[in-house]
C-alpha cells in the first residue's frame, strides 16, 4: 500500500516554458497518482486541467517563485519527474514542507 503524502516546493524560473514541455508535464501528471496545484501571486492551477496549466504559464512572472504543491501517492516520482522536464527551465527549486498520512489526517489545516 501507498502512503498519501502532500509536498510543497517553491520553484524559480529563469526561462518560461514551452508549449510542448507543458503538453509533457500534463500527460505526466494524469499519469502519477497524484494531484498538482501550481499558485504565483493571484495565479493557481489545477495540474489536471490543461487549459488552466497552459493559462497558468502564459501569465506567470519569472521575477516570482511558484509554488507547486503535489498530493497523493507518488509524490517523490512526480516532483523527479517535474524536475527531469523542466531543468532547462528551473533556476532553483527547493522543498518546503513534507507531510505524511498522519500527519495529514491528525491536522484540521497545514501550512504548505
Amino acid at each position: 500500500m501507498m502512503v498519501t503524502e502532500l509536498n510543497s516546493y517553491e520553484i524559480h524560473l529563469h526561462q518560461p516554458l514551452k508549449t510542448n514541455q507543458i503538453m509533457k508535464m500534463y500527460k505526466m501528471m494524469a499519469q502519477n497518482n497524484c494531484d498538482v496545484y501550481l499558485y504565483q501571486n493571484s495565479l493557481i492551477a489545477d495540474g489536471g486541467h490543461l487549459t488552466k496549466l497552459l493559462s497558468f504559464f502564459l501569465f506567470v512572472d519569472l521575477d516570482e517563485p511558484i509554488l507547486m504543491i503535489i498530493d497523493g501517492e507518488n509524490v517523490d516520482c512526480t516532483y523527479n519527474d517535474v524536475q527531469k522536464l523542466c531543468k532547462d527551465n528551473i533556476d532553483t527549486i527547493t522543498c518546503r514542507r513534507k507531510y505524511d498520512e498522519s500527519m495529514i489526517q491528525e491536522s484540521s489545516s497545514i501550512i504548505v
